[in-house]
C-alpha cells in the first residue's frame, strides 16, 4: 500500500519522479524499443526510404504496425490516400491507449498548453502505457504524469536512435537475427502483462492469447484483433457477473438539510 505522501501531490518531488522515470526506462524498456526500431529500419530501407524518411516515420507514426504498413505500401506504389488510411487503421489501437493514458496521468486537466499535451501523447508507446499502469495508485495523477514524462521521453529518444543506427547496421545483419529483434518488444510487453498488478489484465492477456491461434486459421490477421477483443470482453463480463458489487453504480447520497 502506498503511503500518504506518495498520493499527495503537495508532498511529492515531481523532479525526482521524472528522474525515476528516466532511470526505470534505462534497461529492458529502451533496449526492446531500440531493437524493434532497428528491425523496422531494415524494412524501411528495403522499401526505398532514405534515413530521414525512416526516422520521420518512426517519430510521427510511432507504432510498429502503422510504420510497417506505411513502408510496405510505399514499396508497392500505393497512393497517399491508401497509405494514410492503412496507417490510421493500423494505429487505431493507440486511440484507446491515449484515452487511458490521459486518464491515468490526469493529463486532460493538467495546466499545460494543448500542443504540449499532444506532444506527450505522441510519445506514448505500449511499453510506456503498460509500465505506468503498474504505478497507478502509488503516485498522485500529477506525480504519475511527471514519472511518465521521464520514462516516455527516454523510450521515444532511443526509438528514434534505433531507427537511425539500424538503417546502417542492418546491411550486415542476417534476416534471421532481424526477425528475433522484431520479436523482442512483443515478448517484453507480454511479460509486463503477465506481471500486471491487476489480475483481470493477466486473465485478459491469457484468454486473448489462447483465442488468437484458434481464430487465425479462419479469418487470418483479423483473428488477432478479434481474439483480443473477445478475450478481454469475456474476462470483464465474467468478473462483473462474479463480483457485481464492485461494478455497481455509485448512488448520490442525499444532502442533509441545513439547520440555519
Amino acid at each position: 500500500m502506498a503511503d500518504a505522501s506518495s498520493l499527495n501531490p503537495d508532498l511529492e518531488d515531481l523532479a525526482a519522479l521524472r528522474r525515476k522515470g528516466v532511470v526505470d526506462a534505462i534497461g529492458v524498456p529502451i533496449f526492446s524499443i531500440f531493437a524493434n526500431m532497428v528491425g523496422f529500419s531494415a524494412i524501411a530501407r528495403e522499401a526505398g526510404f532514405d534515413i530521414s524518411q525512416a526516422m520521420a516515420t518512426s517519430a510521427l507514426v510511432w507504432g510498429m504496425p502503422g510504420q510497417v504498413a506505411m513502408a510496405s505500401l510505399h514499396m508497392a506504389g500505393a497512393s497517399a490516400l491508401v497509405v494514410f488510411t492503412a496507417v490510421a487503421l493500423a494505429n487505431m489501437r493507440m486511440l484507446l491507449m491515449v484515452v487511458s493514458g490521459m486518464d491515468l496521468t490526469g493529463l486532460r486537466d493538467a495546466p499545460m498548453a494543448f500542443w504540449k499535451k499532444v506532444a506527450l501523447m505522441q510519445m506514448l508507446a505500449i511499453t510506456s502505457w503498460v509500465h505506468i499502469g503498474q504505478f497507478e495508485g502509488q503516485y498522485s495523477k500529477q506525480g504519475l504524469l511527471s514519472y511518465f514524462i521521464g520514462f516516455a521521453a527516454m523510450v521515444y529518444l532511443f526509438g528514434i536512435l534505433g531507427t537511425g543506427l539500424g538503417y546502417y547496421v542492418t546491411e550486415w545483419v542476417s534476416d534471421d537475427v532481424l526477425m528475433v529483434i522484431l520479436a523482442i518488444t512483443p515478448m517484453y510487453i507480454l511479460m509486463m502483462v503477465v506481471n500486471a498488478r491487476q489480475l483481470v489484465n493477466r486473465y485478459a492477456g491469457l484468454f486473448g492469447g489462447l483465442l488468437c491461434p484458434l481464430t487465425y486459421p479462419m479469418i487470418g490477421e483479423w483473428g488477432i484483433m478479434l481474439g483480443g477483443i473477445v478475450g478481454g470482453s469475456l474476462v470483464v463480463l465474467t468478473r462483473r457477473w462474479l463480483d457485481p458489487k464492485t461494478y455497481a453504480p455509485v448512488k448520490d447520497t442525499p444532502k442533509e438539510a441545513g439547520h440555519g
